[in-house]
């Protein structure tokens, strides 16, 4: 833990990182396709609109994850290719939003940075990350399940009771309810037209 590190001020951090990704402009231009007509234009805009949401969450939960206490975000285009990281609880993960997030080759390709990451450092917990399962209740209870994986162990951390409570701590509940609270008026904001 870094002894200046304090929930109220990682708290003000995210919200203006929250706001600042959802506020990222969003390409709204189709591409074209003979067969189209105006409703399946309008079908597939809304198709963009939450393909764009459904990316701007999975931002969210990198930058509140990887900006938490020791917790370091790593962007995109790491040399890892992986998502966060704590040095002093050496801890390495690849964060998802939910279990369905990638296909087979993508976990796949997932699995084997964070294998590759493991062997260069075995001291390392390596983990998939995956904030929400197919369920509410799974996504409360969560999961972890231990794999080997190119001979070295990653273990899979779900949902709240696990992943959540493993990276915040007591502090679980309180990020939530901020980070959902956040989302909520920055959206009702929009729909009122007031930004």
């Amino acid at each position: 833990m870094q002894s200046n590190w304090n929930l109220q001020s990682y708290l003000n951090f995210i919200e203006v990182q929250i706001k600042n990704i959802l506020a990222r402009p969003e390409k709204e231009k189709l591409t074209y396709d003979i067969l189209d007509n105006i409703i399946s234009q309008k079908d597939k805009l809304i198709a963009l609109r939450v393909k764009h949401r459904t990316m701007k969450i999975g931002d969210i939960w990198q930058m509140v994850l990887g900006n938490y206490n020791s917790f370091e975000d790593l962007g995109t285009g790491h040399k890892t290719g992986l998502d966060i990281v704590s040095h002093s609880r050496k801890i390495i993960a690849e964060v998802k939003t939910r279990t369905n997030t990638d296909n087979a080759s993508s976990r796949k390709a997932n699995k084997d940075k964070l294998a590759c990451y493991k062997k260069a450092y075995p001291e390392y917990e390596c983990i998939y990350a995956m904030v929400n399962s197919n369920t509410e209740q799974k996504t409360k209870k969560g999961s972890v399940k231990i794999i080997q994986h190119n001979g070295v162990e990653i273990k899979e951390y779900i949902g709240i009771d696990h992943l959540l409570r493993y990276i915040f701590g007591s502090d679980t509940d309180v990020i939530i309810d901020f980070v959902q609270k956040t989302i909520y008026e920055y959206d009702l904001t929009i729909q009122q037209g007031l930004q």
